[in-house]
């Protein structure tokens, strides 16, 4: 039996297995730190207020955002893979190898090295904050890889995953790098579990609207005056279960576009940069004051309003 056919035969006894394994996977490593995002190849936009013309168009950039500084919401150090797919993570949209879809973080949390093998390459571009290396989601065959969404909204997710070796206890990718699809049961995405996972959506020439979400950090000193809460982390909990980090602006607001139907939970960083701790003294969410709490979840579907969210914070 060739190494393939074992590969394959493997992968479709996890695949049959997935409620029962899923568990395992989820409880056999710690959740993935840091961020990612999309931009252009020169990382001077981010798609929290961009719909792409084109799917040419979006790079990935992890780490620190264009809000943060070095070393900011980095990732762990070390190689990873990426991939694309519709927002449900059902439908894989990339059409090349994993093996292809590779690249390398370095001690700063920013991506230094495009290092896929066995495709065509994906074109790189800096990062024009940090010199981070951005890197396109599709090949240089594009538009041809990755394949268009099905989603009536034009949003696509895109997914990063340590590469760990392949096991269920390897922290990382679980599948064979050497083929293009790893398959899908619940929980089990191409190879990627969102637990051990960053993912982002994006929209590219969108049918509909979708929902943005809108999170406020507002800062009370003693006197009780309101100043932003400028560079503060931001979590967003998405409907699979994956997560990602975002930053506060300088006017302490951070904005998440191209967000589908399902249930989402926000939670704010309570530590500054300096290491100071904070208490929460009050949450707004559209303009409605809620119990006191720094985690905020949600269920959003379609002819709802966007969601606008405030997080008041106090020494």
């Amino acid at each position: 039996m060739s190494s393939l056919t074992r590969a394959r035969l493997t992968l479709a006894l996890l695949v049959a297995a997935g409620m029962i394994l899923v568990p395992a996977m989820l409880n056999a490593a710690p959740p993935l730190s840091g961020a990612i995002f999309t931009t252009l190849a020169d990382g001077s936009i981010v798609n929290a207020n961009v719909q792409y013309n084109s799917k040419c168009e979006v790079y990935l950039d992890g780490g620190p955002g264009p809000n943060a500084p070095i070393g900011a919401a980095g990732l762990p150090e070390g190689d990873y893979y990426f991939q694309v797919t519709d927002p449900s993570g059902k439908k894989l949209l990339s059409t090349d190898k994993v093996s292809n879809r590779r690249f390398t973080v370095n001690s700063f949390g920013v991506i230094s090295a495009y290092t896929g093998v066995g495709g065509p390459a994906h074109p790189t571009g800096t990062d024009m904050d940090h010199g981070a290396v951005t890197i396109q989601l599709a090949n240089v065959t594009c538009p041809t890889d990755y394949l268009d969404t099905p989603n009536n909204g034009g949003v696509y997710k895109v997914w990063v995953t340590p590469v760990g070796d392949g096991t269920i206890n390897g922290g990382g990718f679980v599948g064979d790098p050497g083929l293009v699809d790893n398959g899908y049961s619940p929980g089990y995405f191409h190879g990627f579990i969102p637990a051990r996972s960053k993912t982002d959506n994006f929209k590219v020439k969108a049918k509909e609207a979708t929902f943005c979400l809108t999170v406020n950090k507002v800062i009370l000193d003693f006197k009780g005056f309101p100043s932003p809460g400028a560079n503060w982390m931001i979590t967003l909990m998405d409907p699979l279960g994956g997560t990602n980090n975002f930053n506060t602006d300088a006017n302490g607001t951070v904005k998440i576009c191209a967000l589908t139907a399902g249930g989402y939970t926000v939670t704010e960083s309570l530590t500054d940069s300096q290491g100071n701790t904070y208490h929460v003294v009050g949450l707004v969410v559209n303009g409605v004051s809620q119990s006191p709490s720094e985690v905020y979840s949600f269920n959003w579907t379609p002819g709802k309003p966007d969601q606008n969210v405030t997080f008041y914070n106090s020494r």
